[in-house]
């Protein structure tokens, strides 16, 4: 019989664990949790006067820091029981297999590390203007000064891989803002489990008391309309899917910013010279095994639809399948902490790959959903379910000339793995007028370290979630010389 997870509300250093008031809920795939009814704490989710900011304004960026490199050190995995449990529980609910989870939450500590935090909140904000009010120019113009200031936030998180919790815990905290987390039904317990350990180590650190965690069942209209009031929140991150994004749309109102992390889709460029020797198609297909299976395709940056520069006679074909069947052979061979064999098959994308078995003349199938499979068009278009792919099944598209791709591409299209090189400076205007919002090298997919050790402070999804996520003042003084006067005596 299923263990029933308890998932307490974290409210600020409080700990409100299940009670009599408790309600039942159901992961994804099976998985049975209890948490208090969100309606009856209200109250205790969110900050109300945002004058009670003031604690964590008045902290300095380098003591939040300090704070948060002390919490990376507390959730190693094998040392933290909060982190088991939600890994216990993140396999149940979840649709990550035991050896790409367990890497995942090993990896939670590294998101903590003080330099890239550091270096992290001065990319993107810049500690000075966290920490008080920055001249703007000089002579005349230095009347003018400008300070980020934090926000009353809450967080709409999606559960597909388990550090989400984390990137929220640490934006919010560098930007000095107050940030409600809704838990998704996926993970339901990795953001408690992060603020329990902050408890642990001071309940009253501003930073402790501006973290609230709950549970609530997505699409709870009563729930949301009194969480999402201009008198309660200033921002509101949506990690959700495309139904969870529209839903939350309904509550917004001048006064309420939507920063919306959009459900995205992801593919490859192969260019013809993948094609032209064995050595190349092998690194290719790895290239795009690796950008395909890593964490076993359930994340944005997941290729998902190859298109190889070819053209659709036989003979090309074949040099498409060939690629195809390198592909899945690949597949076979990642590391077990990057990609394994699903945890069971997808029913209906299996049936759309059976069905287009029997069109020989249209597809070339390989592999199902369970060990990864690629499924090849004998003309230029992808497949209609496109989007559905995932269990490691890729979409191989042979195109004669890929600057034609474009026309697939929008806002939602995520991240571009590119093959050769030469390829990816030839297109990445092209992509990037058309909407892409990130282009790799297909080559450093090879490796564990896959898109390298990212670097501080890059754009996510096209956007500044940091920068976004404060308000920016403008402190204007009578006169330069008034100011000067005044910062003398401070």
């Amino acid at each position: 019989m299923s263990r029933t997870f308890d998932i307490p509300i974290i409210s600020r250093g409080r700990i409100i664990p299940p009670g009599p008031d408790a309600i039942e809920f159901k992961g994804r795939t099976g998985a049975i949790f209890r948490a208090p009814d969100p309606k009856k704490h209200v109250g205790d989710l969110v900050l109300g006067d945002p004058g009670r900011l003031r604690d964590l304004q008045e902290t300095p960026v380098r003591e939040i820091v300090d704070f948060l490199a002390e919490l990376g050190q507390r959730l190693a995995f094998d040392r933290n029981p909060y982190l088991q449990e939600a890994f216990e529980l993140s396999l149940e609910a979840g649709g990550l297999t035991e050896p790409v989870l367990r890497a995942i939450y090993a990896g939670i500590p590294h998101m903590f590390d003080r330099a890239y935090l550091t270096e992290l909140v001065e990319k993107t904000v810049g500690i000075d203007y966290l920490d008080g009010w920055v001249p703007q120019g000089t002579g005349p113009r230095a009347r003018f000064r400008v300070r980020a200031v934090g926000t009353r936030q809450l967080h709409i998180t999606a559960g597909n891989v388990p550090v989400v919790g984390a990137v929220t815990i640490t934006r919010t905290a560098l930007t000095k803002s107050d940030c409600l987390i809704k838990l998704p039904s996926n993970d339901p317990l990795s953001a408690v489990a992060i603020a329990r350990t902050m408890i642990e180590i001071d309940p009253d650190h501003p930073v402790t008391r501006h973290v609230a965690v709950a549970y609530w069942k997505g699409g709870d209209e009563a729930m949301e309309s009194q969480i999402c009031r201009t008198s309660r929140i200033d921002k509101i991150t949506a990690w959700g899917g495309m139904a969870s994004v529209k839903h939350i749309q309904k509550f917004l109102s001048p006064g309420i910013d939507l920063i919306a992390l959009n459900p995205k889709l992801s593919m490859s460029l192969v260019g013809k010279e993948a094609l032209e020797s064995p050595e190349a198609m092998q690194e290719a297909a790895a290239g795009v095994a690796m950008a395909a299976g890593k964490m076993n395709q359930t994340a944005c940056v997941n290729t998902r639809v190859v298109y190889v520069e070819s053209e659709t006679d036989d003979a090309s074909l074949e040099r498409v399948i060939a690629l195809g069947q390198k592909i899945y052979e690949a597949f076979q061979l990642l590391p077990p902490e990057i990609s394994t064999p699903a945890p069971r098959p997808n029913r209906e994308l299996e049936s759309e790959m059976r069905a287009l078995e029997l069109e020989e003349e249209l597809y070339w199938v390989i592999g199902d959903t369970l060990k990864g499979g690629v499924i090849v068009s004998r003309f230029s278009d992808r497949v209609d379910f496109h989007g559905q792919l995932n269990n490691r099944v890729v979409n191989l598209v042979p195109m004669p000339d890929l600057a034609k791709v474009t026309r697939w591409c929008d806002d939602t299209t995520q991240t571009v793995g590119v093959y050769p090189e030469s390829l990816r400076y030839r297109l990445r205007d092209a992509l990037a007028l058309a909407g892409v919002q990130r282009m790799v090298p297909l080559a450093l997919a090879r490796g564990p370290a896959d898109e390298g050790a990212e670097f501080p402070g890059m754009p996510h999804d096209g956007i500044e979630p940091m920068r976004r996520g404060v308000r920016w003042v403008i402190d204007e003084a009578a006169s330069a010389k008034t100011e000067a006067v005044k910062a003398a005596a401070e």
